[in-house]
């Protein structure tokens, strides 16, 4: 019982760094040359932006909507 709930400490703590690793990203493209726009958090601003993303490459740093953006990385400021 105390290694599942260790595991699972575990794991809820990897959930939260992986979303501020996320917010921490710099917005990205990608190589690809399609017209997605998308939404993603500056870090330098601390705010949610849309971009352009080309439909492959750049990195997680990136969702459909500005709610969903806010949603992960905190309404601004994010810190």
């Amino acid at each position: 019982m105390i290694a599942l709930l260790t595991l699972l400490l575990f794991c809820v703590g990897s959930l939260s760094q992986d979303e501020e690793d996320v917010c921490s990203l710099p917005l990205r493209s990608g190589p690809c040359l399609a017209y997605f726009r998308v939404w993603g958090f500056n870090p330098t601003t601390g705010q949610c932006e849309s971009f352009i993303y080309g439909g492959c490459g750049g990195n997680e740093n990136r969702f459909e909507d500005k709610e969903e953006c806010e949603r992960t990385c905190g309404e601004p400021p994010y810190y």
